[in-house]
């Protein structure tokens, strides 16, 4: 029995040294389009605490509850016209519960403003009310965020808004599980109504080989499928491509996609 006890810490500290920690990430994609039209992307994010990965060096918690600050740019080539997107925002937890945010969004013709005040009333529930302003018109919903915990790395999430007219509606989804070694898996559902429209919806799932391979398939309502590979090369640094095509008469279109991941 006392070698048993004694054995314990040991093999608890076993369990946990694979965690990995991280207070930034930055993101570089490129998509090239069937008709010749492309674009890029980068976003970078840093976070004034440390996020623990929960196995695979891209998994963290459902709930984010550490101030951070972010921003982005996108560019769009479509034919004869180019079109920029830049974004800016950040998000701030009090020690109180309290949860502050803010984005501006330059689409250049067109700003939109988001502001958000929320309350995490415990680690796995936090609830947020948020107003969007595009020059046009202002929006406000309300939004629910909740994390089941199934044990010490397997979950289930849950994320439902609603806007302030309650006719538009949506709930995501997330499932986490540790399939045993270096093997985990995701399940993801996205859902959403709107009234006087179509509903939406898309299902998705990743499979992690081990902490730092992994491949990925989603498909949607509109009959878009996506099937990608992703891959952390050392802890810091990792390659993703995927393929994207739409099998809808209507709408047929291809698109590659390949991009990178620097996370310090």
């Amino acid at each position: 029995m006392r070698f048993k006890l004694a054995a314990l810490p040991l093999m608890l500290l076993a369990a946990t040294a694979t965690a990995e920690e991280y207070n930034s990430f930055t993101e570089a994609n490129y998509a090239n389009f069937e008709d010749g039209d492309d674009g890029f992307t980068i976003d970078s994010q840093y976070f004034f605490g440390g996020k623990e990965t929960l196995g695979p060096l891209k998994e963290f918690e459902y709930i984010n509850k550490v101030s951070n600050i972010y921003g982005g740019f996108s560019h769009i080539n479509e034919g004869s016209e180019d079109s920029d997107i830049f974004s800016v925002g950040g998000e701030y937890f009090a020690s109180n519960g309290f949860v502050l945010g803010a984005q501006l969004d330059d689409l250049g013709e067109e700003n939109i403003d988001t502001l958000s005040i929320g309350y995490l009333f415990t680690p796995n529930f936090l609830v947020s009310l948020e107003h969007v302003d595009n020059d046009s018109d202002n929006e406000l919903s309300a939004n629910a965020r909740y994390n089941h915990q199934l044990n010490g790395t397997d979950y289930i999430g849950f994320n439902f808004s609603i806007d302030e007219e309650f006719d538009t509606r949506s709930l995501s989804s997330k499932y986490f599980t540790h399939l045993g070694d270096d093997q985990y898996l995701t399940a993801e559902l996205t859902y959403a109504s709107i009234d006087g429209g179509d509903d939406y919806w898309k299902l998705g799932t990743e499979y992690f080989f081990t902490q730092r391979t992994s491949v990925g398939f989603s498909f949607d309502e509109g009959e878009e499928y996506k099937l990608g590979m992703n891959h952390f090369f050392s802890r810091n640094f990792a390659v993703e491509a995927a393929y994207v095509s739409n099998t809808d008469s209507d709408d047929d279109y291809d698109i590659y996609q390949i991009g990178m991941t620097v996370q310090l």
